[in-house]
Parts: structure tokens; sequence; C-alpha cells
């Protein structure tokens, strides 16, 4: 007999609901930012051909053009201790040369908030692929009238999904002759949700619902999982068995056979969903499902060690970083890391990575997801001639702003960058002026 369940906390917040079935934006790709088809983003290995190595040729080094050094001078004298404080990192350099065209503590670790989502995405494709696809099962109990349905994670798994595993996992119990069923949820996939280490107490549920291993539309109640459970409950009952239970939770067994299963969205997909909105939720599910797959576990500890390692093994860095999402008052991410993971994004090299070069998932300033004009990003001078021309992702906590992403600037080349400013109430006054420092970028001087 499967584990019975803890007692139901029904209480919700709001009915906020997300759709992860509409269609993407087309993705932005290199030749949207005018390269030309040679031109690839980031430094690349060579390819060695059958038979050994043989020598590579050397590029010219790149020489800063007229557009870099009035951009740098710029930028100097508008990322001011008086504007930003003393606690500010900035970075900018060539996106195909790598060579670097202006910074400012360019190495200081800080808290870099949303922007972390940036390591997760790479995390996440990295070790899955765009592709990927999580699944959603059911299998049957002990006994000929259990049903349990069983969770992966899956940020995308829809009422819609729920009610085609219900509509099949009826027609399995009207076969055995059963009119009474009982059924459970099994979302052990992840461990009883507890605070991250550096979250405070008030983020959940204001900034963050508790990631557990079953949730339907990205529902924002207190147990996502129990509100899979009944909504299972009812659309079994809706198919057709007249006497349908809700249990509660149970486990299922390894070798339990499958009633029915259901394949979620692609990764890039929800990827797309997390970076574009900055969603807390989507980011902490796939950052514990990277601990699983790299055998470190979901625990906070497992899956913050599987974030080191995936980082490490494609060459990057971070300086320290406690949970997915960028909650985390303990996390620490320069402006240099953040600006080369953005990098990393843009080299097709990684074709896993190309959701994080396209508009479908990477904010357009001024125009979508947390860059809209109705954020009062980019809508004003010397910010507002950027407008269509950024892309970032943007972080904020009460005492944080950053922002990272690239651009074309006017010498029609790609340019990478990376602002954080800590200490200074995170105003609407504050995201402008980080906004003016990436319009300089772009060359709006």
């Amino acid at each position: 007999m499967p584990q019975l369940a803890r007692s139901p906390r029904p209480r919700s917040r709001t009915g906020r609901t997300r759709s992860m079935r509409t269609a993407l934006v087309a993705a932005l790709g290199l030749a949207l930012l005018g390269l030309a088809p040679a031109a690839t983003a980031g430094t690349h290995a060579a390819t060695l051909p059958p038979g050994g190595p043989r020598p590579v040729a050397l590029a010219p080094v790149y020489a800063l053009t007229s557009a870099d050094t009035r951009m740098a001078s710029a930028l100097t004298s508008r990322a001011t201790t008086a504007r930003f404080g003393a606690s500010f990192s900035g970075t900018v350099f060539d996106s195909v040369s790598n060579r670097v065209i202006w910074t400012k503590n360019p190495t200081t670790a800080l808290m870099p908030a949303s922007t972390t989502k940036l390591v997760t995405a790479h995390n996440a494709l990295t070790v899955f692929g765009p592709s990927y696809r999580f699944t959603t099962t059911v299998r049957s109990g002990p006994n000929s009238n259990q049903a349990i349905i069983q969770g992966s994670g899956d940020p995308s798994l829809t009422s819609a999904d729920i009610d085609r595993l219900a509509t099949t996992t009826a027609a399995v119990l009207k076969s055995r002759g059963v009119t009474s069923a009982r059924v459970y949820a099994d979302d052990d996939v992840f461990p009883t949700p507890t605070l991250a280490p550096g979250w405070k107490s008030s983020y959940v549920p204001d900034s963050i619902t508790p990631v557990r291993g079953l949730v339907r539309d990205q529902r924002d109640v207190a147990d996502t999982s129990v509100d899979v459970g009944t909504y299972f409950r009812d659309r079994v009952r809706a198919h057709g068995i007249p006497t349908v239970s809700y249990i509660g939770r149970g486990n299922a067994a390894t070798d339990a056979s499958v009633m029915a299963s259901s394949q979620g969205a692609p990764l890039s997909d929800i990827v797309s969903r997390m970076l574009l909105n900055s969603d807390n939720e989507i980011a902490e599910a796939l950052h514990k499902i990277v601990g699983i797959k790299k055998g470190k576990g979901s625990s906070w500890t497992g899956a913050r060690s599987a974030q080191s390692s995936v980082l490490t093994g494609q060459g990057l860095s971070a300086s320290a970083l406690y949970d997915g999402s960028g909650l985390s008052r303990s996390d620490r991410l320069s402006s240099l890391q953040l600006a080369r993971v953005v990098d990393r994004g843009l080299n097709t090299d990684y074709s896993a990575l190309a959701p994080m070069r396209s508009a479908a998932a990477i904010p357009t300033a001024g125009r979508t997801g947390t860059l809209a004009a109705k954020y009062s990003r980019f809508t004003t001078a010397p910010s507002s001639c950027a407008a269509g021309k950024v892309w970032a992702k943007t972080g904020t906590l009460n005492d944080v702003v950053s922002l990272a992403g690239f651009t074309v600037a006017k010498d029609g080349r790609v340019k990478v960058f990376a602002f954080v400013v800590n200490g200074k109430t995170s105003s609407t006054t504050l995201k402008k002026d980080v906004d003016m420092l990436a319009a300089t970028v772009n060359g709006c001087y």
C-alpha cells in the first residue's frame, strides 16, 4: 500500500496561471544581429581533422573601433559612484573577439538577483538539450483500483495534460472492472520544500510558491501536489469511474506498471518562459532537476554541487550560488562571470544554448518580458533610443539591480555586457540608470 499523505493545505494566493504551450517568438539568432555567416560569437576551439592536429592560424588581434572608444568614454562618465554607489561591477566586451572594451570592478562578486537564471538556463540546456521533454506518469498501486500520478518536476505540466492522463487511466480502470478508485500523488522527485540558504522567510509565498514535483499550469497554491492529485481525481471521475477518492501522497513502486504517461513542453519552451518573465518556480525546478541528472540529488546542497560542476566543466565560473532563481542573498556573481555566460549563449558552436540568443527567451528592451515598457524600461531618454535593440536578463531585489545581455553597437558588432548594482534601493530611477548603461553600449551616447 502506498504511504498515506500529509494533510493538504488548501490556502492559495492568486489565480495566476502560466501557459507553456503558446507559440514561441521567432528566434533572434545571429543573422538578426547582422553578423556575417562566418562571424560567430564567443571563443571557438579549433576543430581537429582526421589524422591528427594541424596548425591553426591565429586571427588578427582586434583593434578597438571608434565606436568602442566613444562607448568606453561615455560609460566611464556615466558609471559614477554618485549614481550607482560603491558596490558596482560592470563589464563590456566584443563578443566575437572577446576583447574587453570597458570594465569597472569586473571581478567584484555581488548579489546578482535574477540574472542567476542565465546560469540555470545554461546548465539545464547543457545537461538535457533544448528538445528534451520531462515525463509525468500514472502508475498502478498494489491493488487494482489504485492509481498514482508520479511527477518528474516538469514545470510545463498543464491541466490538459492531466486530463489526458485521466482519460487513459479511467479506461485502464474500466478494463479491470473498477468502479471505485483510489488515487495518490507521488512528488518525491523533490524533497519537501524548505528555504534555500540566503532566502528570507518572506520570500515564500510572496516571491516564490513552494516548489514540488507536481504542479499544473504553474498555479500559485500552497501545495501544488495536492492540487494536481485532486484535479486528477476529478478528471478520472469525469471520464467514467463513478467513485474516485484522492487519498493523499503515495510512493509508486519502481517496478509498478505504467497506466498512462504524458510528455511536457520542450525544454527550450520552459527555459524561454523562465528567462522572459523571470519565473522563480521554473528556475528552482530546473535547478533541482539538473542536480538529479548529474547524480547529486535535488537537495539544495546536491543541486548546488551539480550547478558548480556543470559550470566548471564548461570553463565557466560563479563565485557563490545557492539556488537557481537568484533569490538567495548569499549568491555572488561578478559582472565578468555573468558576461561570460551571456557570451557562451551567443556562441553558435553551442547549439544546445540557442534559446539564450533568442528573442523568445531574452527580454527585448522596451518591448517584451521584464524589459517591457509597462515596467518603465527603456522608455525615456537617454535609454529610449535603444528600445528594441538590446536583449538582456534583468535582476531585482530590494537592494539589487542587475542587467546582463547583448546588443549590436554602432560599429555593427555584437557587444556583451553585464552591470550589477548592490546596496541601493531598486527604484525605477536606478533601473533607468542601469538601462542607460546598456543603451550606451548600443550607441546612445
